[in-house]
């Protein structure tokens, strides 16, 4: 209650801006309140539907960690990642004897039967057009197991609950079994999936891989088969909306249709009605997501105002598809995507009109530059806050490729018709899609090789997000007033004449605009100390940051396979990292280290200047391999001994153990024992250190008294028995110790003898595998702990 009583206070000032703008300008007071009221019932809505999804949520809870049985009818369904991926709707799972209705699940079954077989379930998306006898709209029975989607443990983690939440999909269900109940499918809808998956097949014939993998994205929203590396390009370089079904997309169909019936004598009901039908059915070909329904709404109510010799308006067709969407789900509004979508069409029908008026509507691609910097300048803050990365040279390559876009859809097109009466036809055909996506991957390759094509700032606070707002906002009603200005100084005549005469300067203010708002979000050096304890499951990972210094100490998981590409990685992204100065790798266990390798051989974002290896591991295959992974990336490689040390800023890091002249016996006893000086805030980190370590850590005098002032430690080996002995932890008392582990690890890990021993001796203790990630940060006298999950 108290959450929902805050976020009141949002449309509660939003509101009251309404109203006193509507009171300055003498609107009805009706008028006036009206906003107010709507606001309010939005605000009501979203709570009922947070409650609501508490309920479901309690649903997926109570069904989860057991065998059921479900019953749906297919929604739709795709191969992904080796499996079959189906969407149920209605559905009703028993678990025992209670039988529970659950509105959506997401329900994954590993392929069974051959194709050609009595049931072949794995469709095929190779273009081989071969029948499947699973249908859209068919009612299947499953049997597996429910478990929720979860949410991100570390800054930066795509949050597949909140964003399958959105899309109304209540969890996840591992079938085992499936059976068909009723072979009777939905006529529509399974036709359109067929349609889709004959063109599809057309475009898989008639181009090579890569280009189909883009022209079934561009054309039919099917991004299965988009190449990884195309995506992660047109990513990088801000024109990966190209590839999204969206208003241009609809524009360039319903339009084109719309005049073509109209060219043929049809009346403008019967062509604005059948133009209407027309992007439904696309949209409906084309997936029907969140961005594909707003253009559809949009293109929508185009033909309705042409139908009642309307006039057309942008802003509002944009706020009622916005209001539809969120009556559905209110959870849709904090999708990225949708975000940005509305985003840009915002920025279109608001702020563009405002710069193409100052720069001179008749000026030479006045609309197409105050239409890019708009939208660039608009939807920059929603980028950064869910992708964290600004394309500095976005502006640029959208107002040269966008133009081309229409021209790939109309290849796309013309592959599917034309190529289904003659071969000769569709291989022509996807000529022009051909040369233009060549030209998009060139020049995107060549952009890759400007200093700062793509920035990692990291994820902006809500303050910082808030005050660019009001900027862009004054900035805005600044240009507005000088052009007011400007023409009732000059008049209508002097006023073009002298805007042709500053139209170059006006350029390049707005060019200045566009880079202020990029330094804007440039984020500042850290205050005092941050330490981020990752939660890698099983595994090592500290991230340390000092001023504008980052140092990294391990980063592996034996449970996360991909943790460097889905965790480490977006992490660093998200704090706005692009540069690791230190990494140090305690030694050669794939559960400190597998991460690190990730970012040495794949990471086109993140650069390691230094990779610390251990002395005594040396002749280790794995830490040799890291080795050469450096060298390809023109990292520096040193190996560490006891005595080395590190000052990064005001951090100093020394390495107490093992030396030179020790001999350790096993891997984990080459672990590098480090000890982290910030003013009075000692960390001791010891990676897989065991007991015969530490016994020889406390027969040496002066490592004993540097040990004697650790405050936080990092205990040893995940929380083995076999590591943090009594005489150690006596030798230490660290008032703060933090474990990194994974939940339900086969080790048993954290073991219980020693969390008793940390108890006994007043340790608090923090827990990855509980609080997900751990932040600490400290001024050198104080320091505090937060974990990611629940932030306490």
């Amino acid at each position: 209650m108290l959450v929902l009583t805050s976020w009141l206070f949002v449309p509660a000032f939003l509101a009251a801006g309404i109203v006193l703008y509507g009171y300055w300008r003498g609107r009805n007071r009706l008028w006036v309140l009206l906003p107010l009221l709507f606001l309010y019932l939005g605000a009501a809505w979203a709570g009922y539907d947070c409650k609501r999804w508490e309920e479901r949520e309690r649903t997926i809870e109570e069904l989860s960690g057991g065998y059921v049985e479900a019953e749906g009818r297919v929604s739709s369904f795709e191969e992904k990642n080796g499996s079959l991926q189906i969407v149920l709707k209605k559905i009703k799972v028993w678990k025992q004897e209670t039988c529970y209705s659950v509105p959506s699940l997401m329900v994954s079954v590993k392929p069974f039967g051959e194709p050609g077989t009595e049931m072949p379930l794995y469709p095929q998306r190779t273009g081989d057009n071969k029948d499947i006898s699973l249908r859209l709209g068919q009612l299947i029975k499953v049997k597996g197991e429910v478990q929720p989607f979860q949410s991100p443990r570390n800054p930066g983690e795509f949050d597949s609950k909140e964003y399958y939440e959105s899309l109304g999909v209540d969890g996840r269900f591992l079938g085992k079994e499936l059976e068909i109940l009723d072979p009777g499918e939905d006529p529509l809808l399974d036709g359109i999936r067929r349609v889709r998956e004959w063109g599809r097949a057309l475009l898989y014939k008639y181009t090579s891989k890569e280009d189909a993998g883009v022209l079934t994205a561009a054309v039919l929203g099917d991004t299965g088969g988009l190449p990884e590396d195309i995506k992660s390009l047109y990513q990088k370089n801000g024109i990966s909306h190209l590839l999204a079904i969206s208003g241009m997309h609809m524009s360039f169909l319903g339009l084109s249709f719309y005049r073509i019936l109209r060219k043929t004598g049809l009346g403008l009901g019967s062509a604005g009605l059948a133009g209407a039908v027309l992007v439904v059915l696309y949209g409906i070909l084309t997936g029907s997501g969140p961005s594909v329904m707003r253009a559809v709404i949009m293109m929508s109510v185009a033909f309705l105002a042409s139908y009642l010799g309307r006039t057309y308006d942008l802003l509002s067709s944009a706020s009622l598809a916005l209001l539809l969407l969120g009556l559905k789900s209110p959870l849709l509004l904090t999708n990225g995507g949708v975000q940005l979508s509305f985003g840009a069409v915002y920025a279109i029908g608001g702020a563009s009109p405002i710069i193409e008026k100052w720069l001179g509507r008749k000026r030479f691609l006045s609309s197409a530059i105050s239409t890019g910097v708009a939208v660039q300048m608009v939807t920059m803050p929603i980028t950064l806050y869910h992708f964290y990365q600004i394309p500095f040279y976005g502006l640029f390559l959208n107002l040269l490729l966008i133009p081309l876009m229409d021209w790939v859809v109309c290849s796309g097109i013309s592959i599917i018709f034309l190529g289904n009466f003659s071969p000769l036809l569709g291989i022509g055909a996807a000529g022009t899609g051909h040369y233009i996506l060549a030209f998009y991957e060139w020049i995107c390759g060549s952009m890759k090789r400007l200093p700062g094509y793509s920035l990692t700032f990291g994820k902006p606070e809500a303050g910082r997000l808030a005050a660019y707002g009001l900027i862009l906002a004054a900035g805005l009603y600044c240009l507005k007033v000088w052009e007011e200005y400007e023409a009732k100084r000059a008049g209508e005549k002097k006023e073009e004449k002298k805007k042709g005469s500053f139209y170059g300067l006006k350029v390049l203010f707005l060019a200045g605009m566009y880079c202020f708002c990029i330094l804007f979000f440039k984020p500042g050096p850290v205050n005092g100390l941050q330490a981020v304890f990752l939660d890698v499951g099983q595994g090592d990972g500290i991230l340390l940051r000092a001023g504008r210094s980052a140092v990294l100490v391990d980063g592996g998981s034996s449970s996360k396979k991909s943790l460097g590409k889905y965790s480490l990685e977006p992490c660093l992204k998200s704090l706005g990292i692009p540069v690791i100065h230190y990494a140090f790798i305690s030694h050669g266990d794939q559960d400190h280290l597998s991460g690190v390798a990730y970012l040495l051989e794949n990471s086109e974002d993140i650069r390691i200047e230094n990779l610390m290896l251990p002395y005594h591991g040396r002749e280790d295959e794995a830490i040799k391999k890291l080795e050469e992974l450096a060298m390809r990336r023109g990292t520096k490689v040193m190996y560490v001994a006891g005595g080395d040390g590190v000052l990064v800023g005001d951090l100093f890091i020394t390495c107490l153990y093992p030396g030179k002249e020790d001999r350790p016996e096993t891997t984990n006893e080459e672990s590098e024992v480090l000890k982290m000086d910030y003013g009075s805030c000692r960390m001791l980190f010891t990676g897989d250190m065991e007991e015969r370590g530490e016994e020889e850590l406390l027969e040496r005098p002066a490592v004993r008294q540097m040990l004697a002032e650790v405050n936080v430690l990092k205990v040893a080996h995940h929380g083995s028995k076999y590591s943090s002995g009594e005489a150690f932890l006596d030798a230490i008392k660290p008032r703060w110790a933090v474990v990194s582990y994974g939940v339900g690890n086969s080790y048993g890990h954290p073991h219980q003898e020693v969390l008793d021993r940390l108890k006994e001796r007043g340790t608090e203790v923090f827990k990855t595998g509980e609080g997900g990630a751990l932040m600490m940060w400290t001024d050198g006298e104080k320091i505090r702990f937060e974990s990611f999950v629940d932030g306490e």
